[in-house]
């Protein structure tokens, strides 16, 4: 089962970096469309995020200190940043 859940994960965080490495032009992360909530770059911001607490620091111990308010709010993360984080996350999961 502990394997399953890790290529579960590593699966979809990959999804992820393909979808946030999709975006041509890096201002078009942080744009609301009508009708949607969120941004792609918060969306990820919150996914990386919850995925560190929950499972770095819920069952890894890893420390990881979450500032969830922010994952909604900051704006402007470099691309290079996103997928970085992606990246780490992905081996965290590990």
């Amino acid at each position: 089962m502990k394997q399953y859940l890790i290529h579960f994960y590593q699966q979809h965080l990959q999804q992820l970096r393909n979808e946030i490495s999709a975006y041509k032009n890096e201002a078009d992360l942080w744009i609301v469309a009508p009708g949607i909530s969120n941004s792609g770059g918060n969306l990820c911001c919150h996914l990386v995020g919850n995925l560190n607490h929950f499972i770095g620091t819920g069952l890894g111990n890893t420390g990881y200190q979450r500032n969830r308010d922010l994952e909604f709010s900051i704006k402007d993360v470099p691309q290079a940043e996103l997928l970085h984080n992606i990246d780490a996350t992905i081996i965290m999961i590990e």
